[in-house]
């Protein structure tokens, strides 16, 4: 198996859950629930849909991603190290580039980018590079208590905000959300590019503003990508059996019951998708749910090298090598099917959550074909090639040093 097989399908994979979260919004903003609203008019589908994707995907898909873009980290800084190149300003100017892409990316298709804050949380990264195992661990274990310090205070200052609501004023509130929901919805469905791009801005800006909040969790999981790269527990993923079948066991015992909590919140929320008030338990739920992440690396860990496993990891590993074209690649075909600059289909499927997830499911195949098409005539990815061209140019004279 090449080397980093494991780690491309993980990102494939992850491309996947990554879409299915983000197509329920695309249309709606950030005034509705996040993964759409049901009312009367749902189908017994909407609301398995609902809380299915609530359980298996929401939240448990960028830390996929987080781990393997850490991954990456280690193996890039220890090669460039090996040629004597100085790895952090390499780095650095390789989140340069990564931000820039994340800024056009966040502000012409997608309002919720997260280029944009893996570049950022990129930055805080770069002061890791030569860490040794012992080092990194260190590193996660703090990053971890500052995460869960923050979780809690959040959660508790949020639940008790919501308590203090009068009544009155939390029924108008309801009434003048439900307004500016509709508005927005307008803009992205029906209105042209200037107006659906003006709305995806401001939320573009607050989703990124409101990311600071996350920036310990994806630090725990980029130091663990960082971890796992330097141990080599996915090269040889056989030699670490019994440690991926403990993680396997971690995964499955805490992150079933805390997703059955979230996902129970997020159909309730659905259907009450202007309501304020939510419970302290429900709250942690959501900052837990990233756990089940642990299950799905460690069940690529025990089964992507062989049978089905095997064939499974062959058939998501181009589209990982290519993750970041294939990222906004969904993003163009998202804005090209839903807005009302494409084909405006997001006005006619919104109400139906069912309805996008098959979508987002056709979209995940054509991509998934594009990706092996490329990889047979040996295409490059166009913006790995142009990220890659920038990261390693010279900063004085902008000509290439390969």
């Amino acid at each position: 198996m090449p080397r980093d097989e494991l780690i491309d399908a993980l990102r494939g994979f992850a491309l996947f859950g990554i879409l299915a979260v983000n197509i329920q919004c695309f249309v709606t903003g950030l005034s509705a629930p996040s993964l759409g609203v049901l009312d009367s008019q749902s189908s017994v589908a909407d609301h398995l849909t609902v809380l299915l994707t609530a359980f298996l995907l929401e939240f448990k898909f960028y830390p996929l991603f987080s781990f393997c873009f850490g991954y990456g980290f280690a193996i890039q800084t220890r090669r460039w190290a090996a040629t004597g190149v100085p790895a952090g300003p390499r780095f650095i100017r390789r989140m340069n580039g990564l931000l820039f892409m994340g800024l056009l990316h966040g502000g012409l298709l997608w309002f919720g980018d997260i280029l944009t804050r893996y570049a950022i949380s990129g930055y805080v990264l770069r002061r890791y590079a030569g860490y040794g195992p012992r080092r990194l661990l260190e590193a996660a274990k703090f990053w971890f208590m500052v995460a869960i310090v923050l979780m809690a205070v959040f959660s508790a200052v949020m639940v008790a905000s919501s308590a203090a609501d009068v009544p009155t004023e939390n029924l108008a509130r309801m009434k003048a959300l439900q307004l500016e929901s509709t508005r927005i919805f307008a803009a992205y469905s029906q209105g042209g590019y200037v107006e659906a791009t003006i709305q995806r801005v401001n939320d573009f800006v607050t989703v990124t503003l409101g990311f600071i909040l996350l920036i310990p969790q994806i630090m725990v999981m980029f130091l663990l990508g960082a971890l796992a790269a330097q141990l080599g527990l996915l090269r040889r993923p056989d030699r670490y059996r019994s440690f991926w079948e403990k993680m396997m066991q971690i995964g499955l015992w805490l992150g079933i019951p805390v997703n059955i909590v979230y996902a129970w919140q997020q159909w309730q929320a659905s259907q009450q998708p202007w309501a304020a008030a939510q419970s302290l338990l429900t709250m942690l739920a959501g900052d837990f749910a990233p756990i089940l992440s642990v299950a799905f690396i460690a069940a690529f860990a025990l089964h992507g090298t062989s049978g089905t496993g095997k064939m499974i990891v062959r058939v998501l590993a181009p589209a990982g090598r290519i993750a970041l074209t294939m990222y906004v690649s969904q993003s163009a075909l998202m804005a090209l099917l839903l807005s009302g600059f494409g084909f405006g289909f997001g006005m006619g499927v919104n109400a139906s959550t069912a309805d996008l997830l098959l979508m987002a499911s056709g979209i995940y195949i054509v991509l998934i074909a594009a990706s092996h098409v490329m990889q047979h005539y040996a295409i490059p990815g166009p913006l790995e090639a142009m990220w890659r061209k920038y990261t390693y140019a010279s900063p004085a004279t902008g000509q290439s040093r390969l």
